[in-house]
């Protein structure tokens, strides 16, 4: 399983529903946070190339700005502050 962590600048004039829907749903996602509102951390089979090119086809699907970054990341090397739910979600997925 790779983790990443996706970034991209939300859009206020965006429903945010479809597109996460859409996102997601990518049968090659089966893991997926999403507590801070312009970011997702994804676990998944995907290359970040993969989850990159998922990114931007799900956007331009919905005439959104495809401004994003995917990053590699190690789940247990993480500090912050978030809600309890969050972190619950760090504890379920080492």
């Amino acid at each position: 399983m790779n983790y990443y962590i996706v970034t991209f600048d939300r859009q206020s004039n965006i429903p945010y529903k479809s597109f996460h829907e859409a996102f997601v749903g990518h049968p090659k996602i089966t893991r997926w946070w999403h507590y801070i509102k312009s970011s997702y951390l994804i676990g998944s089979e995907l290359s970040a190339g993969e989850l990159s090119d998922h990114f931007a086809q799900t956007a331009k699907n919905l005439n959104m700005k495809a401004t994003h970054l995917v990053l590699g990341i190690d789940l247990k090397r993480r500090q912050g502050m978030l809600p309890k739910e969050a972190w619950d979600w760090f504890k379920r997925n080492p």
